[in-house]
């Protein structure tokens, strides 16, 4: 008997270690909703492409940013001449060459392109605000759609639970004789449609969650729960002030404006073409060969050098290089215009999702009040069916009520919380 008490305490740690490990393997990740954007910040493919973009604009940048500065070419060639050539030139031999040119005048166009190279990084580095922006949007969106679904779970496994304890006292009833069977079976059949609003839950929050690991990089892991619940009080209170800077705020207006700056740049560099280019020119030039290569003294080794000045002086071209100014001017302008037109649209972008907003404070507002009628509606009506007067249908429609307004408050304080990103995004402030 001693010895079996003593193999038994000996294994024991064996069985308490297997009893943690479901334990252990059950743990789930608990996102929060700072945590989510972080991630999506840092593993957002939108993200990590647009910030090549921006690499890319600034090597553009870097090859601009040296223009004007002297260039230096270097070149080798070998030559061997047959006959009757050798017989008045050398017949082999090796040349090489130095050059070195420097822009003296351009019209311009140098610091018109460094400028324009700038633009361009300015340009890029706004359309990754503005992916940010999307992505930050996308991501706050997935995360409330989580908490959506997880609420709805509670909400049908608290029903069940209400319809189980009504099935009991109606079955009870009926069994006593003081009721009829049909309140039994409308209670039978809402528990049925219960299990399935169960299983639509759970499927709903399982897109949910592979949505939200999709925005986020978790590489569609759903071993994650997130922190928040729609039980806390929301803080409804909106903040007006950002709607007046919001054309401001936006990157698309940013990069409207860059744009047209950038063409009025390019209008500029066109009208440098019909302005005149001067450059200089140096370069030295070695040669080795046969005897002869040398027309002074036949040497078989020549150095010397040159320089030159160019002028390039447009005269007539029928007018091409004038029309093309032209158009750029029409390309100007409609860019302008189409810069005012989005910021009219921004506006009314603002003043629609502020309006959105308050809206669904006030959806918030009358559903809340909805549920408390609702959960004193089904408080009575279980109570007059205790006391025998009302039957069973009256409880199940009570409960159905209750139900309807619980639904309907938490999708109102989801849309709040989806709308409140949206109102944020519009005004150019949900990335900062």
């Amino acid at each position: 008997m001693k010895f079996k008490i003593k193999k038994i305490l000996a294994y024991m740690p064996l069985l308490f270690t297997g009893c943690m490990i479901p334990q252990i393997t059950m743990a789930q990740q608990v996102l929060t909703l700072e945590h989510c954007r972080q991630m999506a910040l840092e593993r957002n493919n939108n993200i990590k492409a647009a910030m090549e973009d921006i690499n890319a604009a600034r090597a553009q940048k870097a090859q601009q940013d040296v223009g004007g500065r002297p260039s230096v070419d270097g070149s080798i060639t070998g030559f061997y001449f047959g006959k009757p050539l050798n017989t008045i030139i050398p017949e082999y031999g090796l040349s090489s060459g130095l050059g070195i040119t420097q822009p003296i005048y351009t019209g311009g166009k140098v610091r018109l392109g460094k400028e324009i190279a700038a633009n361009g990084v300015e340009i890029r580095q706004e359309q990754k605000v503005l992916v940010t922006t999307e992505v930050l949007f996308t991501t706050e969106r997935a995360y409330w759609l989580v908490v959506s679904a997880m609420e709805r779970i509670k909400l049908a496994l608290q029903t069940k639970k209400q319809l189980a304890a009504l099935y009991t006292d109606l079955n009870n009833h009926f069994t006593a004789g003081t009721t009829y069977k049909n309140d039994v079976l409308q209670a039978q059949v809402q528990q049925n449609a219960n299990e399935l609003d169960i299983s639509r839950a759970e499927d709903n929050l399982t897109m949910a969650k592979l949505y939200l690991a999709q925005v986020t990089g978790l590489t569609d892991s759903t071993d994650f729960t997130v922190a928040d619940f729609l039980d806390a009080p929301i803080n409804t209170v909106i903040d007006n002030s950002p709607m007046q800077q919001a054309p401001s705020n936006r990157s698309e207006i940013k990069i409207l404006q860059t744009s047209v700056s950038t063409a009025e740049l390019q209008q500029k560099m066109l009208a440098a073409d019909l302005k005149p280019g001067v450059s200089l020119a140096l370069n030295g030039i070695t040669a080795f060969g046969k005897s002869g290569i040398n027309p002074t003294n036949k040497d078989n080794f020549m150095a010397s050098y040159y320089s030159m000045l160019s002028i390039n002086i447009p005269v007539f071209d029928w007018g091409r290089k004038r029309k093309k100014i032209q158009e750029q001017q029409f390309k100007v302008s409609s860019q302008r215009y189409q810069l005012k037109e989005r910021e009219e649209q921004v506006t009314l972008e603002v003043q629609q999702a502020f309006l959105q907003l308050g809206q669904s404070v006030k959806r918030i507002g009358l559903s809340d009040l909805s549920l408390s009628q609702a959960e004193e509606n089904l408080k009575l009506s279980n109570d007059r069916f205790k006391a025998g007067t009302i039957v069973g249908k009256d409880v199940l429609e009570a409960l159905t009520i209750w139900q309807q307004a619980k639904s309907n408050l938490l999708e109102a304080k989801v849309q709040y919380k989806i709308d409140a990103a949206a109102y944020q995004k519009a005004t150019g402030s949900i990335e900062r």
